[in-house]
């Protein structure tokens, strides 16, 4: 039976649910966001993708945690560079792996400490396991951090793989620093379908050796695509809506929130 998914990512929240961020109010795109999602239909699995919070505070997972439990159904959180996740554990614990159905999800924390992601050695070999003996049929995987080059003429690139990297700005400066280890080794599955990842502020869809990276637009404010810097675009908070289909097939949907919608108050 296909199962259905809906990932959120670089939700920014503060502590002071009124904190403005970049001209958004965090809390009230997510709160926006979940009552849409409601009135079209909840998901088997919410998948919470990192830079969860901005002010990197208790509160902030406390009231993140709150809500998504009075959504109803099941939901995991993995940290992005933004995030504490030992201030996470607090609320809800992150876990390793989730399985639905034909599917288990790997969930990686690819924090580093420093704004770009790495997998640590304990993370690497973990993950190693899971490949050899997983507890489904198919798997996805799930990292906040990019680990494919989302920008012009590097899309589908591993950092690595870039003659002058020191000449790379924007979101493509700082993606997951592995030297293309998680995609490579990745590849070696057949029973990999996907991997999902955050950080990008922005919707793609990438194929590399045959394997297919969606990246996701934020909750909170979006980065302008294909150019090589920082640049805040004007498209409305969004969410990935994913159906996880028996014979291994995939189906994806970038959402954005209906800025008409009753539940998202005009700006004053």
């Amino acid at each position: 039976m296909p199962v259905s998914v809906i990932q959120l990512t670089d939700l920014h929240l503060f502590a002071r649910t009124e904190q403005d961020f970049k001209g958004q109010n965090p809390w009230q795109n997510l709160q926006a966001i979940l009552q849409q999602i409601e009135r079209q239909g909840l998901p088997d699995l919410f998948l919470l993708t990192g830079d969860l919070s901005q002010d990197e505070t208790s509160e902030s997972y406390r009231i993140l945690s709150e809500r998504m439990d009075a959504v109803g159904v099941p939901w995991v959180w993995i940290p992005g560079n933004h995030d504490q996740p030992e201030l996470m554990a607090q609320y809800r614990s992150v876990e390793s792996s989730v399985c639905l159905g034909r599917w288990q999800w790997l969930l990686l924390s690819s924090n580093s400490g420093q704004p770009h992601g790495e997998l640590s050695v304990p993370a690497r070999n973990q993950l190693l396991e899971m490949l050899a003996d997983p507890m489904a049929e198919f798997q996805a995987v799930a990292v906040h951090h990019q680990p494919l080059l989302v920008g012009p003429d590097r899309q589908g690139f591993f950092h690595s793989e870039l003659a002058e990297p020191g000449q790379v700005a924007g979101i493509d400066s700082i993606p997951l620093r592995d030297d293309g280890w998680l995609w490579q080794t990745l590849c070696e599955y057949r029973h990999v379908k996907a991997v999902i990842c955050g950080h990008v502020h922005q919707a793609h869809q990438i194929e590399r050796d045959g394997l297919v990276l969606y990246t996701t637009p934020a909750t909170s404010i979006q980065f302008a695509p294909h150019i090589n810097n920082f640049e805040i675009d004007s498209q409305a908070p969004g969410y990935r809506n994913l159906t996880l289909l028996d014979d291994g097939n995939i189906l994806s949907k970038v959402e954005r929130l209906n800025l008409n919608s009753a539940a998202f108050p005009e700006s004053e």
